[in-house]
């Protein structure tokens, strides 16, 4: 289940006369934005109540752990098309048959 966000005005860190965090943190609402202000000024400014923040920590801190890594996507083989042009009679019962060898193997 989703962890409910706490905004700024929600936290009890929070200064609502002075408007800024007590502890200097941002809190950021998008995740691009949380990695961008962890790049620039560290993870320590990230507020502890920002959702990106400990799944950042452990890609950063922790870059082998498994918990750390996206899954990966399963492959696909590719799709093999064929094409078949069929001109006369003779040609399309040998087409056909081809079609149908192909299918059982």
């Amino acid at each position: 289940m989703a962890q409910k966000r706490i905004t700024c005005w929600q936290c009890p860190r929070y200064d609502r006369e002075a408007r800024h965090c007590l502890d200097g943190k941002a809190n950021p609402v998008k995740k691009t934005d949380t990695v961008e202000v962890a790049e620039a000024l560290g993870l320590q400014k990230i507020c502890l109540y920002n959702p990106y923040r400990d799944d950042l920590a452990m890609r950063t801190y922790f870059p082998r752990h498994p918990l750390a890594q996206s899954p990966a996507k399963p492959r696909r083989k590719p799709r093999v098309k064929v094409e078949v042009e069929l001109e006369g009679e003779a040609e399309t019962e040998e087409a056909l048959a081809l079609l149908v060898k192909r299918k059982s193997s």
